[in-house]
């Protein structure tokens, strides 16, 4: 007599080769997507350092992509807070932290107005968006709890991770007084630092816009009214 398995039903449909492929076509273009944007940080310090000559300077390729990735998280998540009442207060906040994030890269740029301009304009958006979260902050805790549920949330924070501590800490001057010795350069310091800011950077930009694909977990949402 065959086995019966009770919670099993006898309508359900077994997995076949046909509904696996798809799926596994994703995952390893996915795959093959992030192996290339990540292969962007090393060409782009290569760039910087051996075809432009310049170095990773305030006006190097390097730091105009920081500014270029920061911009595009910011927009997506403020898009985000405009089109999801639901979840406006934990999104307000995200794009605010990163347009702020944005306006410190920019501070080259801004220092022709006045040395340390930024400032200014980052905490006009500070409090714009503190009001903005505030008067919807029933909106803020939940959404954020679905969100970091979900794979595109992994990379914006593997990405925040990467940027506010290890960054921090692998570029400490140092450290790499203590690897190079004598023959300690500056110059491979900070071309490392920003190498791997640049890489965080990528990382949040591209979690941004899975997140914005996938509706900032609004799925994990409805799962979680459905039980």
């Amino acid at each position: 007599m065959a086995d019966h398995n009770p919670g099993t039903s006898s309508s359900s449909k077994p997995t076949t080769a046909r509904g696996v492929l798809p799926s596994l076509g994703a995952v390893i273009a996915e795959f093959a997507l992030v192996c290339l944007l990540v292969a962007l940080v090393p060409v782009t310090v290569y760039l910087d350092t051996a075809v432009l000559g310049d170095g990773v300077s305030e006006d190097s390729l390097t730091e105009h992509l920081h500014n270029t990735f920061l911009a595009i998280a910011a927009a997506i998540f403020m898009l985000g807070a405009y089109k999801h009442v639901g979840m406006r207060g934990y999104l307000t906040l995200v794009a605010t932290l990163f347009a702020c994030m944005f306006l410190r890269e920019y501070d080259a740029a801004l220092d022709r107005i006045q040395h340390g301009f930024w400032i200014y304009p980052a905490l006009v958006t500070l409090a714009v968006g503190s009001f903005i979260a505030w008067r919807n902050r029933g909106t803020t805790l939940l959404p954020m709890l679905h969100h970091l549920q979900t794979r595109s949330a992994t990379f914006v924070y593997i990405g925040v991770v990467l940027l506010l501590f290890f960054s921090r800490i692998f570029g400490t001057g140092a450290l790499w007084e203590a690897v190079m010795g004598a023959a300690y350069d500056p110059q491979i310091k900070t071309t490392v630092q920003e190498g791997t800011e640049l890489l965080a950077y990528l990382l949040i930009a591209y979690g941004a816009v899975l997140s914005h694909l996938h509706g900032y977990g609004a799925q994990a949402a409805l799962q979680e009214r459905r039980l």
